[in-house]
């Protein structure tokens, strides 16, 4: 199933979101099992099967980095892993050392960890234009070293977004010293 078929859109990176939503609404609304409760087991377990796609391609298309490892894959992209460059290792490495300095039980730990989200989300977004812009070049008929940079940009994006998570982790406890 081509998640962008699914719901006629064109396959770029850049969405309409809401065109998007409204169109997984309409699918939805056409195929939910409850409007075949009364029909044959093959049809109810059909619209679940639907259904369950219909979900499972939302999911993917509305989130910025799956959508762009979808859109990789659908490239015909087959590394799992670019192998990063030397300098997004070692501004990782930073990032780690700048975490683990981070003691959520200090004062000034919830001024500090806003500064690193905020710098986190700029790099994040800075990776998503990047990611916007590769697949631009690619789907006009980039070669193979296109893909292979905008794929090391969607790892950077993963990579952000752990870490964005591990901010607002190390927040909770800021919040509850408890927990």
């Amino acid at each position: 199933m081509d998640c962008f078929r699914l719901f006629g859109l064109e396959p770029l990176y850049e969405l309409d979101l809401p065109t998007l939503e409204t169109r997984q609404r309409t699918l939805q609304k056409q195929l939910h099992p409850d409007f075949f409760a009364q029909r044959s087991a093959t049809e109810r377990r059909l619209s679940l099967e639907w259904t369950t796609r219909i979900n499972e391609a939302s999911q993917i298309l509305t989130d910025p980095v799956a959508r762009a490892g979808y859109l990789l894959s659908r490239l015909g992209w087959q590394a799992d892993r670019p192998a990063p460059d030397p300098e997004f290792l070692e501004e990782v490495m930073t990032l780690r050392e700048i975490l683990e300095e981070v003691d959520p039980a200090s004062p000034d730990a919830l001024a500090k960890l806003a500064v690193l989200k905020t710098e986190a989300r700029a790099r994040l977004q800075a990776d998503q234009q990047r990611v916007s812009a590769g697949f631009q070049e690619c789907l006009s008929g980039a070669g193979q070293e296109a893909l292979a940079q905008t794929a090391r940009h969607v790892d950077r994006m993963r990579y952000h977004r752990r870490y964005l998570e591990e901010l607002d982790r190390l927040e909770d406890r800021a919040f509850d010293p408890d927990n």
